[in-house]
């Protein structure tokens, strides 16, 4: 197969610049990757990127660990207009507190308040990312009093908080340790310029020319003179990059620019251009969550090729079999009819001889006077805490109603509840769905698709609110501080799942308990039921809201394009939050399968393209009280989606984050070699049966992370079609199953 890798060598690269803030921590050493292609005699085309990444969400950015991560450009020379910007796993964990230039080459020094150092990129040889190289014989608290460092042709500038600007060179070997000596041919100390350039938001160098880039405007300087000693000379390369906080470029006539960091938007912008600089691509790469960018810049950029890129270790694609027509039937389970599960205290042992209460839930309900759920039946939970629960062929009128409105799938609750021996009440509340049998064999079979699909849920009892309790109301700021917040506001979907407890006033702490009642830990404390008639949940309308969801996922790799299809009705299941007095957890899942009036996706969209599908659903909250005897025991609030609703002016659906991490060379490489096939050129292959994966933080609803997963139809798909070309296969791989199972989403490289 026709491959490109990145370049792996030094010999090629020269000056690049940038000081940034970090410092040398533990270093995580990947494989060893393949050399690049040589496309003349001085010319590369790719370029290692290295970014010093922030974490989203980090409460302290100042003092919190940073990632130096190396990145590889496959067009440095096209702006990333023909190939992609692609993260490897090669990364450093480094505190705050060093200033860090690039030399080039795979070289940086390092200034701390301990000294100066040269490390170097030592991956292509199978070792760390920061290697060390050599000390220097120099006093590190002159170093770190420059407000700027950086490289320029192999030399190193400084500006001082004076405004006056020095240059150093190596000097010789001295006791075991290298010196700086003062460079010649430098620019004028007071030269005027270099205010411009210590003023700048960002800086740096390629081909003997310093770049600036400050409120949208990029400039570039040059010395004048013999060697450079004469005065600085700027001009103009761009402005009106409104949203660009950071700029870096691999050569002279590329520059790329990175977009509002601090909402984790880290957007990555191409241009190019020998004099006056142009959009060559607006969408590089998203979530690029950075503190600083230091770029390689080789002597000359040449073409990108028309391989396919590969990061990490070579790719084996040999015996990878053609894509099959589409997925086999979806696996088989319990029944459509049946709702089961397990019940544990909060240490995890069975919460064994509760009564189990279902009841029926309809998620657009919002009388706020409260109306009780209507009851379906009860259970027990076994030794080992297990219940299961089978709806009546025949269902009262108005429950029969619910789940034709909702597409055949009928949602129900499972509830059990009771105190401790010290009186503290404890609750656990299960969201499952079913499909109940009056709605005939095509919507159940649509509805057991939606549902939980005979997946058992483990439910934890928690500490519940006593009945009559407050119930916190935060704020809009508050909000805006959760964890589902700046997981919303990233522009890359997330690798791990949400937090199992999150707070909707802010974020939560690593040490949080919620079992802790009046100081003492209740989660191993045994609960007895409530024995006193029958029982029963009021359920009380408190606000809605409406937030867009992710509902699909479309990938397409080198040389093909994604289409995405969600038309007619909702085919997903999105995940419930309750609070029992504070804090969230998930438990369970609503099934929504109500029409929506609308067609809508995407189509063709690639190469090198991953993006999310998002819908907007409104999300109802709801204060519940349980009732046994006619006395109320408890309450708790819950956070459930309830149906398709586009706000006012707002898009039916949107593209929502980059998922491109998910793809390439690298992930396929770990993928297991069952799950994977081919297209042929100009062929296609399309999900349109079984479940999606699990969707991480789909939405963010009232300041909790949400997750959520689509079930595929004809009217639901995701598909790839492949290009043209022939150098090279098409490979697509399954995420949870073989292709021809249920593989959930599928992955291109």
């Amino acid at each position: 197969m026709n491959h490109r890798s990145y370049v792996r060598g030094s010999r090629h690269l020269h000056s690049a610049a940038c000081a940034v803030a970090l410092a040398v921590g533990t270093l995580t050493v990947p494989e060893v990757i393949s050399p690049a292609t040589a496309v003349a005699a001085d010319c590369v085309d790719s370029t290692n990127v290295y970014a010093l990444e922030t974490e989203p969400g980090t409460a302290r950015k100042d003092l919190s660990p940073r990632t130096l991560r190396k990145y590889v450009d496959f067009d440095p020379q096209g702006g990333g207009a023909n190939g992609p910007l692609l993260r490897t796993e090669y990364t450093a964990t480094v505190p705050y507190g060093t200033k860090v230039v690039s030399l080039g080459g795979g070289q940086f020094y390092l200034f701390s308040k301990t000294g100066v150092r040269l490390y170097r990129d030592a991956t292509a040889e199978g070792g760390s990312l920061l290697t060390f190289v050599a000390e220097y014989n120099t006093d590190p608290a002159v170093w770190m009093g420059y407000e700027k460092i950086f490289a320029v042709s192999g030399r190193l500038w400084t500006i001082d908080k004076n405004g006056l600007l020095k240059g150093f060179m190596d000097g010789r070997v001295l006791l075991g340790k290298r010196t700086f000596n003062p460079a010649p041919g430098m620019p004028s100390e007071t030269d005027p310029l270099v205010k411009e350039i210590r003023d700048a938001w960002d800086v740096w160098s390629a081909g003997g020319r310093v770049y600036t880039l400050t409120s949208g405007t990029v400039k570039e300087y040059a010395p004048t003179g013999l060697f450079g000693s004469g005065p600085l000379t700027s001009k103009v390369r761009a402005t009106g990059l409104v949203d660009a906080v950071q700029a870096w470029g691999p050569g002279r006539g590329t520059v790329y620019t990175v977009t509002r960091p601090t909402d984790h938007s880290g957007i990555v912008r191409g241009y190019t251009g020998d004099d006056a600089l142009a959009s060559s691509n607006p969408d590089v790469m998203s979530g690029l969550y950075v503190e600083e960018v230091l770029s390689e810049t080789p002597n000359c950029l040449a073409p990108a090729s028309d391989g396919k890129p590969v990061v990490g270790a070579p790719v084996d694609d040999s015996d990878v079999p053609p894509a099959p027509v589409e997925p086999e039937t979806d696996a088989g389970a319990e029944g459509p009819q049946v709702v089961s599960g397990v019940f544990t205290l909060g240490d995890g042992e069975p919460a064994a001889g509760m009564g189990v209460l279902i009841e029926a839930v309809d998620p657009t309900a919002q009388a706020a006077g409260g109306s009780p759920l209507p009851a379906l039946g009860t259970a027990v939970t076994a030794a080992d805490g297990s219940w299961s629960f089978t709806l009546p062929d025949e269902l009262p009128g108005p429950v029969d109603a619910m789940a034709a409105e909702n597409g055949g799938a009928l949602n129900v609750t499972a509830t059990a509840a009771g105190t401790t021996s010290a009186g503290v009440p404890m609750i656990g509340v299960d969201y499952n769905t079913a499909a109940p049998a009056g709605q005939g064999g095509d919507s159940r079979i649509s509805a057991f698709g939606v549902a939980a699909g005979g997946e058992r849920h483990t439910t934890q009892l928690i500490p519940a609110a006593v009945p009559g309790a407050a119930f916190r109301v935060p704020t809009a700021g508050q909000e805006a501080s959760t964890y589902a917040a700046q997981e919303a506001a990233s522009s890359v979907g997330p690798e791990r799942p949400s937090p199992v407890w999150q707070a909707d006033n802010g974020i939560l702490g690593d040490n949080h308990n919620p079992y802790l009642v009046e100081g003492v830990d209740v989660r191993s404390d045994r609960v007895m039921p409530y024995a006193s008639g029958t029982c029963y949940t009021l359920k009380s309308f408190v606000a809605s809201q409406i937030a867009y969801t992710v509902v699909a996922e479309g990938h397409a790799h080198w040389d093909t394009y994604a289409t995405v299809d969600y038309d007619s009705k909702l085919s997903t299941a999105v995940d419930v939050a309750v609070s029992a007095g504070g804090n969230w957890k998930g438990s369970g899942s609503v099934s929504l399968g109500s029409s929506t009036g609308q067609a809508t996706g995407f189509t063709s969209q690639g190469p090198y393209f991953g993006r999310e599908l998002q819908v907007p659903i409104q999300y109802n909250k709801y204060k519940h009280t349980y009732y046994c005897g006619g006395i109320a025991k408890s309450s708790y609030q819950s956070i459930s989606a309830a149906r398709y609703s586009i706000p006012p002016g707002g898009p039916v659906a949107k593209l929502g984050r980059d998922v491109r991490w998910k793809d390439g060379a690298s992930k396929f490489n770990a993928s297991p070699k069952a799950n994977r096939a081919y297209i042929i050129p100009g062929g296609y292959f399309q999900l349109a049966k079984g479940k999606s994966s699990k969707f991480a933080g789909a939405v963010s609803a009232f300041g909790v992370s949400l997750g959520a997963t689509t079930t595929y139809d004809r009217e639901h798909k995701q598909r790839i079609t492949a290009g043209k070309r022939t150098n090279a296969r098409h490979d697509i791989w399954g995420q949870k199953d073989r292709l021809s199972g249920n593989p959930g989403l599928f992955f291109s490289f």
